[in-house]
């Protein structure tokens, strides 16, 4: 109950929180800061004198670009758990700022390429839905909770799931994107080793079902072969700048670069690529090492050039 005497209009609301007659309309209708009292017949709202510190605070909030499904708790606002959010978005900002800045400056000199001939090679593998949303909340959460941990989880799972059906550990495993020619690629990732290219009904099933009852995780199995082809990787050609990038940096602009730098070779050598991205080959039992020596390396395949008749 309020004293509507002393209540203030819209306009001397809008006034001295620094709200506008747009945002006290849509926060009147998502319940966030709702009117003292609205005349039934001229519509006109009024608020009370003790909203005026509600009506301050989300509208700070909302120029601290706080989204509006948490301004209902503006008067109890978790002011440190949100700046540890903004911290960690500026983080990832710059982090993306500096990648783009080494790959805006890319040199195809700056590489030096390797070329291995590699027969077929018949391999199984299951297919992850990622899930990885735009937004840097959702993103930061996605990868603490999914890609950092579910997914290796998904492939330690998938490969005793292999034992069981009799398919021993190998010495190089990789993870790839999807073939896009016959599934969506988008966020989604394939987890891939040596292995029996025809799988049953039955294996594809005990492969899920493991998966899933260990991670919760839904898992699509499949199987291929690599054709005989020619393995092209990069290796960083000596520099003169003394000034190293950061390791993540370095690895996130080194994904970018490497692709860019195939594609020079590609074109220079008139090479035929088996597919457009790298593949992350390890050589090690597992696609997630914790061993720094075995960390992952990006391998294209190319087709071998045809014979000259």
């Amino acid at each position: 109950m309020t004293n509507e005497k002393n209540d203030l209009t819209a306009g001397e609301f809008q006034a001295m929180t620094g709200l506008t007659a747009k945002a006290l309309r849509l926060y009147a209708e998502r319940g966030i800061l709702t009117p003292a009292s609205v005349d039934p017949d001229s519509g006109y709202r009024r608020y009370a004198r003790s909203q005026l510190r509600h009506g301050m605070t989300a509208d700070l909030l909302r120029r601290a670009q706080v989204p509006l499904s948490e301004l209902v708790s503006a008067t109890d606002f978790p002011f440190d758990q949100r700046r540890e959010t903004v911290e960690t978005r500026r983080h990832l900002e710059d982090f993306y700022l500096a990648v783009a800045e080494h790959v805006t400056a890319f040199d195809p000199a700056d590489f030096t390429a390797h070329a291995a001939e590699a027969p077929a090679l018949d391999w199984v593998g299951v297919i992850i839905d990622l899930d990885v949303p735009d937004d840097a909340e959702g993103w930061i959460e996605a990868f603490h909770t999914g890609l950092a941990v579910e997914t290796p989880a998904v492939g330690k799972a998938f490969g005793e799931a292999l034992t069981d059906l009799g398919v021993g550990p190998t010495d190089v495993c990789w993870t790839a994107v999807p073939d896009t020619t016959t599934r969506s690629g988008g966020g989604q990732l394939l987890l891939a080793r040596p292995g029996p290219v025809r799988l049953g009904a039955a294996d594809r099933e005990h492969i899920a079902g493991r998966v899933r009852s260990s991670t919760g995780q839904s898992v699509v199995p499949v199987t291929g072969t690599l054709p005989s082809r020619i393995e092209i990787t990069f290796t960083a050609a000596a520099t003169d700048d003394p000034t190293p990038m950061p390791l993540g940096v370095a690895e996130a602009a080194a994904g970018y670069l490497h692709i860019l730098a195939f594609e020079d070779y590609v074109g220079r050598h008139r090479l035929t690529a088996a597919q457009p991205t790298a593949r992350q080959v390890v050589h090690a039992t597992t696609w997630f090492p914790l061993d720094a020596v075995d960390q992952p390396v990006s391998v294209f395949d190319v087709l071998p050039p045809a014979p000259v008749a």
